[in-house]
C-alpha cells in the first residue's frame, strides 16, 4: 500500500520519489533573517558612535523590552587604532550618561519600531555584573571589521547587552544588525 502526496493547488500533480526513496523537490529557501524582515518587518540596524574616555568604559547598551527575543548576528566596528573590546550580556542597573539612539527598521515599508532601550556614550555608568561573551581584538589599521557571532546572541525580554573598550580615548563607530523572533 502506497501513500500519494498530491499538490494542494488542484493541478492534479503528485510528488515524485527517487529509487533511493527520496522525495523529489524543487524549492526556494529563505534565511530566517530575510523571512523576519520581509514578512514580519521586525529586523533592525542600530548605528552607534562614541569616544570612550578611559579604559573599561561602556560605550553601547541595548536592553530588550519586547516579548519576542532579540537575535543578534554580529557587530561591525570601525576603530582607527589597535584596541580590543568586550561584549557582555547580563549587566544590571540603571544606565547613566548614555544617549538614546533609535534603531532603523530594515524593511522600509514596515513602520514597526524596536522595543527596547538603546544607548551610546563615551562612558555609560550605573551597570554591573554580566559576563563577557566575546572579546574582539582590532589590529592597527583602518577599516570596518565584521565580527559574526557563530551562535548568535539571544536577548530575552529585560536582558541587556553592553560593550566596553579596553584602552579608550579612540573614536569608534559601528552598527549591530538584529531582529525579533520567538523560539519557534
Amino acid at each position: 500500500m502506497g501513500l500519494t502526496i498530491e499538490g494542494g493547488t488542484g493541478n492534479g500533480y503528485s510528488a515524485g520519489v527517487t529509487s533511493e526513496n527520496r522525495l523529489l523537490t524543487d524549492c526556494v529557501t529563505k534565511s530566517i533573517e530575510h523571512q523576519t524582515n520581509h514578512k514580519d518587518g521586525k529586523s533592525f540596524s542600530i548605528p552607534f558612535s562614541a569616544t570612550p574616555t578611559a579604559s573599561g568604559d561602556c560605550f553601547f547598551l541595548m536592553k530588550n523590552e519586547d516579548d519576542l527575543d532579540i537575535v543578534i548576528e554580529g557587530v561591525n566596528l570601525y576603530l582607527p587604532a589597535a584596541e580590543y573590546f568586550d561584549i557582555k550580556i547580563g549587566d544590571t542597573g540603571t544606565p547613566i550618561d548614555g544617549t538614546d539612539i533609535t534603531p532603523v527598521n530594515l524593511n522600509a515599508g514596515s513602520g514597526i519600531l524596536a522595543d527596547g532601550t538603546f544607548q551610546q556614550g563615551n562612558n555609560i555608568t550605573g551597570l554591573s555584573g554580566g559576563s563577557t561573551a566575546y572579546r574582539i581584538h582590532k589590529l592597527a589599521g583602518t577599516g570596518t571589521e565584521n565580527h559574526n557571532f557563530e551562535q548568535d546572541i539571544i536577548l530575552p525580554k529585560n536582558t541587556v547587552l553592553t560593550m566596553y573598550v579596553q584602552t579608550g580615548t579612540t573614536a569608534l563607530d559601528g552598527f549591530i544588525d538584529f531582529y525579533y523572533h520567538d523560539e519557534g
